[in-house]
């Protein structure tokens, strides 16, 4: 948001220099992004957070100034020179729904002239990057700047029975905006109507059939208050951000439609002739009363760290425009209505914080009666983390949300809704981490690393009965290439075995009798043929494999991403394989090669559950693997390697031979595996 350093300077004294305000107001919370000089204007450029729309004016950044720097505010004139008839005569207003619409206001002036507006007000609004209109267009705009409170001019004459009804659209009722397009509305959307249409969506744009033109001269201004979702959901549902909606949805202020309506009333007459109607059209069904903050004085130094002198106190709270009232225990506030994040206690200890200045409370540490112990299963996290480093991951941190479509599609367990999302794309608390591997991947390719490879350790989200659980997951992601080209070497490009050895080495250290991979039972979102359950000790340790790559190129991803999903709860529960150390062998191992015919299907794993546990047998591992013309049709040809070893004296060709016909007669009566001649 763009604020003019001369605007400012209208409500409140300032002499320091603009680099000096600019710095008191970003440690106060009211980021200054940059100062620059514009035809000889000073202007701030400010990033004022979601929940500060009281600061998205002038006058809001003034009273910061005015409360910082203990000067007083001066607010703008709003008298109003008045004539008959009433206004009430002239035109009426209706609330058909006050739950979206609890204030509605209005003011009414005739015999207006339509023309541009004087070079002193475009030439603010054009430095606030606003483009100028018409002088009643560019004046609405201008009071939305300097008080930060929304309104609209309507042609008067154009509105049947010059009547305002603020209602829900009428299923497939149609308004075309400002902007020229024809907009479908529905009862989920707020409308300003007459007595016959709809002539504006509510708090986000007006329409064209009762817009200001050349020929306008009797004007009705708006100026009313919506509910924040209503408005929200409207805006998002059309695609359209608007000033005003920007304003609304984060929460204008209820007691400002009257102020604003005047001071529009108050600068009519210097950039249009006419005369304001007698009175202000206010349609306020159940006003709104919030209730008192109680403020205890022995909060200061409890939760701020230092003692605050009342004096200060009261001057930081009643400079933001807080009703004070002293107790012997604190004080009791009444937060004004612009204020809607002043709720609790705690709410108003950090205005006071901030505005008293940071700097100017004591470095030290809290006081703690606590020990320090070790988070739980921090051991198996960081072996973890270790062995993904050395395997040339990167550690990613996501975040806990994902839309309600991508939990469907990737998830297994229902999602945990958000009541208050902040975007339609993060609807749920993520019930997979999935697409959340997906999207840091895409980010990377995006950027020009055509080979990332990430890992994340974080939880996931499941429902259970009316609450939920966080299992822990560690997700794995890697594209591109396994190894990069390098002199009088070819490139090697990731793929699933690749995974499967991470996985293997990731898990290895934990103590498990039996590791497996089941390539059957993994989730749809894999491509099929290319994918595996990890089983340890028979129970299902998470997943692994390709996308299938039509996800991927849903993601603009041409290239074959590999994602392995581990539910740490397992691996937590089993632990970390207890170190044991022992004396080296003092022979070397015997080994012996069994060229073999395997029927089709039998994986490497069948083979080592066949052959079961043998005297001295220390390591099975398959050789060389061969298909062709001289293999017989449905088998192929396996190269196993058996190795047996005793510590301490050397096996004879006996005792192998003994041990190599067993495991022949083991593959032979259990798999129908034969032995090549």
């Amino acid at each position: 948001m763009r604020v003019l350093l001369s605007w400012l300077r209208d409500f409140v004294d300032i002499s320091e220099p603009p680099e000096e305000v600019a710095e008191a107001l970003t440690m106060a919370g009211m980021a200054v992004d940059t100062v620059t000089e514009h035809d000889g204007e000073t202007v701030f450029d400010l990033d004022i957070t979601a929940n500060r729309p009281d600061a998205l004016n002038h006058i809001g950044i003034a009273r910061e100034i005015g409360a910082i720097y203990r000067r007083p505010l001066r607010l703008p004139a709003t008298d109003v020179p008045e004539a008959d008839p009433p206004a009430a005569e002239r035109a009426s207003i209706e609330i058909a729904d006050p739950e979206l619409c609890p204030r509605y206001a209005a003011r009414v002036a005739l015999g207006i002239d339509v023309k541009p507006a004087p070079e002193w007000m475009r030439r603010r609004l054009e430095l606030c990057n606003i483009r100028g209109i018409n002088n009643l267009a560019d004046l609405t705009n201008y009071v939305l700047l300097e008080m930060g409170h929304p309104t609209h001019a309507f042609d008067l004459d154009l509105l049947e029975e010059s009547k305002i009804i603020v209602r829900r659209a009428k299923a497939e009722e149609s308004l075309r905006t400002l902007d020229g397009v024809e907009r479908t509305l529905s009862s989920d959307h707020l409308v300003i109507a007459d007595a016959g249409r709809p002539v504006a969506l509510a708090g986000v744009m007006g329409g064209v059939e009762t817009e200001i033109s050349d020929s306008t001269r009797n004007v009705l201004f708006e100026s009313a208050w919506f509910q924040p979702g209503s408005i929200r959901r409207t805006s998002r549902h059309f695609g359209m951000h608007t000033e005003a909606s920007h304003r609304f949805e984060r929460g204008a202020d209820i007691e400002a439609p009257i102020w604003a309506a005047d001071r529009i009333a108050h600068l009519l007459g210097r950039v249009s002739p006419g005369t304001i109607l007698r009175g202000v059209l206010d349609a306020y069904p159940n006003v709104v009363n919030r209730p008192p903050i109680r403020l205890r004085r022995s909060s200061i130094p409890r939760l701020l760290g230092t003692e605050i002198p009342d004096r200060d106190v009261e001057g930081i709270l009643a400079a933001l425009g807080v009703e004070i009232s002293a107790h012997e225990w604190g004080w009791e506030l009444k937060p004004p209505a612009r204020r809607l994040d002043l709720e609790r206690e705690i709410d108003a200890l950090e205005e006071i914080a901030r505005v008293y200045g940071y700097d100017r409370f004591p470095s030290r540490l809290p006081e703690s009666a606590s020990g320090v112990t070790r988070a739980p299963f921090a051991e198996e996290e960081a072996r973890l983390r270790s062995i993904a480093r050395s395997l040339g991951y990167h550690e990613t941190v996501s975040y806990s949300f994902i839309s309600s479509e991508e939990a469907q599609r990737y998830g297994a367990w229902d999602a945990v809704r958000l009541k208050n999302p902040i975007s339609e794309q993060w609807d749920v608390m993520r019930n997979t981490a999935v697409p959340s591997m997906l999207q840091a991947l895409e980010h990377n390719l995006n950027r020009k690393e055509p080979s990332p490879r990430l890992v994340e350790i974080g939880r996931l989200y499941r429902r259970q009965g009316d609450s939920y659980v966080e299992p822990p997951v560690l997700t794995l992601g890697a594209t591109g290439d396994a190894r990069p080209a390098a002199l009088g070497e070819r490139t090697r490009p990731f793929d699933f075995f690749e995974l499967k050895a991470d996985v293997t080495a990731l898990v290895e250290p934990f103590d498990f009798e039996a590791l497996a991979f089941d390539p059957q039972g993994a989730p749809s979102y894999y491509a099929p043929g290319r994918s595996a359950r990890l089983l340890g000790d028979g129970n299902v340790l998470g997943c692994l494999g390709e996308l299938d790559p039509l996800l991927a190129r849903e993601r603009k991803i041409r290239q074959p991403v590999f994602v392995a999903e581990l539910f740490l709860g397992s691996l937590q529960e089993v632990g970390l394989r207890r170190r044991q150390h022992r004396a080296l062998p003092r022979v070397p191992a015997v080994d012996r090669d069994f060229s073999l015919l395997v029927p089709e299907g039998i994986s490497f794993a069948e083979i080592c559950a066949a052959i079961g546990q043998q005297a001295h047998l220390v390591k099975l591992e398959p050789a060389e693997l061969f298909r062709g013309s001289q293999v017989p049709a449905g088998r192929y040809g396996l190269l196993l390697r058996a190795s047996w070893q005793k510590p301490m004296e050397s096996l004879t060709d006996e005792q192998v031979n003994v041990y190599a016909s067993q495991i022949v007669a083991r593959l032979s009566k259990k798999l129908g595996i034969e032995q090549r001649a």
